[in-house]
């Protein structure tokens, strides 16, 4: 065997690991890359369009959003205050001894009737802007609710 023959085998065999090694790289960030894609679209509901109350209540000027929120708050001073509260009631309620499911079935039933009044008093915000508005500015709202509709994946729409 000559010298040059034993340095080419070598050199060779390590040329085709580095090639497989990068092929298997190279899938792995495929496979990774598709994954997240794939996934990704499903947690953000794709082509859902959003809820008609969160239309609603986005296309109310600032202040009254402030207000809506406000008043749904409570004295808790803000949403997250709220939703806290209700949760350890919850807790409370479940952790109770003897169990109180007609305490845990109201406590439920006032949480609905706030969602409710919530839900009302955008609606009635919402209605009172519409009505407010000229025959054009309702007819291009529409144009712009439908396209917002239609395409749901676009974000921040504003009018």
């Amino acid at each position: 065997m000559t010298n040059e023959t034993r340095t080419s085998k070598p050199g060779r065999r390590l040329r085709w690991l580095l090639m497989a090694s990068l092929a298997l790289n190279l899938a792995v960030v495929g496979v990774v890359a598709g994954a997240a894609w794939r996934f990704n679209d499903h947690k953000r509901g794709a082509g859902m369009p959003p809820p008609v109350g969160a239309m609603l209540f986005r296309d109310l000027d600032a202040e009254t959003r402030r207000s809506l929120r406000s008043t749904a708050e409570g004295e808790h001073g803000s949403y997250k205050g709220r939703r806290r509260a209700e949760g350890d009631k919850v807790v409370e309620l479940l952790r109770a001894s003897p169990f109180d499911a007609m305490a845990l079935g109201g406590m439920l039933e006032a949480q609905a009737t706030r969602r409710h009044e919530f839900q009302r008093s955008v609606q009635a915000a919402w209605l009172d802007q519409i009505v407010a508005m000229t025959v054009g500015e309702r007819a291009a709202y529409a144009d712009q609710l439908e396209q917002r509709i239609q395409h749901p994946k676009r974000r921040n729409w504003r009018h």
